[in-house]
């Protein structure tokens, strides 16, 4: 597994253009440990792996693992592919999870929307 995720942390920063350096100086680290990574020496810490993904603007499980989509931006028809997979009881968490962000984001607006009236 490790020499997968070098082998895709390399291609992504051959494919952005980032030199060693660069790479390092975005995610706080030395160039070296950047090579490090790159000859699966070593793997990065949980949150480096975090930044690595924003800074190639990929997800973090397909960078660490290959696992799920590359693009951070997934689309409402993979979405809807994913979940016509589910059965009854995941959907239902994924409704009961979805209904908490929606209840949290209009929460967010009113208390916004009552700051700015005052």
């Amino acid at each position: 597994m490790v020499d997968q995720f070098s082998s895709r942390l390399r291609a992504l920063r051959a494919e952005k253009g980032f030199s060693l350096r660069a790479l390092a100086k975005m995610v706080g680290v030395t160039a070296n440990a950047v090579l490090c990574w790159e000859k699966a020496e070593v793997t990065p810490t949980r949150d480096k792996m975090i930044e690595l993904a924003e800074a190639f603007e990929v997800e973090p499980g397909w960078l660490a693992w290959g696992i799920g989509d590359r693009n951070r931006r997934t689309s409402v028809e993979a979405i809807g592919k994913r979940l016509e997979l589910c059965i009854g009881a995941e959907l239902n968490a994924v409704a009961t999870l979805l209904d908490a962000f929606l209840m949290e984001r209009d929460l967010a607006a009113t208390d916004a929307a009552k700051k700015q009236e005052s």
